[in-house]
């Protein structure tokens, strides 16, 4: 799944976002679909390191959402991302 892709249609209708805070975003959507680690790859303290972890708090926000809107249903939160993404995958 690309997940940058994922990120840019969830923002579609928003202001831009800076790169970075895309990056974020689109770490905790792999770290919630593929429970792959998060690791911010900038300078602590610099502003694409705080623009990065502002893009993973809403990544979690988003999920979370999501979760409440399936029920919580992990899985069927994964659906509606893989949908978004335009990936018909089905994740076990």
């Amino acid at each position: 799944m690309d997940y940058l892709k994922l990120t840019a249609t969830m923002l579609k209708d928003e202001p831009r976002r800076s790169r970075p805070f895309q990056e974020g975003m689109a770490a905790v959507l792999r770290n919630r679909i593929d429970q792959t680690l998060v690791k911010n790859p900038y300078e602590p303290g610099s502003p694409e390191s705080d623009a990065f972890d502002h893009g993973r708090l809403r990544a979690h926000n988003e999920f979370r959402n999501l979760l409440i809107e399936a029920g919580g249903d992990r899985s069927q939160a994964i659906a509606i991302l893989q949908r978004l993404a335009g990936d018909e995958r089905r994740v076990a």
